[in-house]
């Protein structure tokens, strides 16, 4: 089912009174398909968007916490500072992503799609990654960023790398091999 910008925006409203405990509701696009909706700074906290199609969708500064992205398609996406923490982004797709400045803290990353996805100081902290595909992606990652794996906790570059990533530390302005 195609959502209009018009009734993404009254469904918002909705879930920003939900969030604030004045009433409204729970934001629940599930399987929606959002594309060429404006998500530039949505506010988003705990939305359900399982299935969810945001292909090419600008989620610049959008906020995600919490929020369940269940095998939502991202592929394309551009999430520029977007917050996603302890979100669920398991079995989702981000392929050919474009990742500058986000940072996950206990995300649920356990078998998602970053297949040639772009990272530009990305940051991990706690996710849970099992299972994912990093096959063909690039960039850098911060510096003493960790994952937790199938073995337990992890250098977050050395298991993208495991995934199939060609990633580099990123250190206070430089990134290094």
């Amino acid at each position: 089912m195609t959502t209009g910008q018009d009734e993404f925006d009254a469904l918002l409203r909705e879930h920003r009174r939900w969030a604030a405990g004045h009433g409204g509701r729970r934001l629940d696009l599930t399987g929606r398909d959002l594309t060429g909706i404006d998500l530039r700074h949505a506010e988003l906290i705990e939305a359900i968007l399982r299935q969810a199609v945001l292909v090419r969708a600008d989620l610049t500064k959008a906020n995600l916490a919490g929020a369940d992205l269940t095998e939502a398609d991202l592929t394309g996406a551009r999430l520029l500072r977007t917050d996603l923490t302890e979100a669920v982004l398991t079995d989702a797709t981000l392929d050919e992503a474009e990742l500058t400045k986000t940072f996950f803290l206990g995300t649920d990353l356990r078998g998602v799609r970053l297949r040639n996805a772009k990272l530009d100081r990305v940051g991990f902290d706690g996710d849970q990654v099992e299972g994912w595909d990093a096959t063909g992606a690039t960039g850098t990652v911060l510096t003493d960023s960790t994952v937790v794996d199938g073995t337990g906790q992890a250098d977050a570059i050395m298991a993208l790398r495991q995934a199939g990533a060609n990633v580099s530390a990123f250190t206070a302005g430089r990134s290094t091999r």
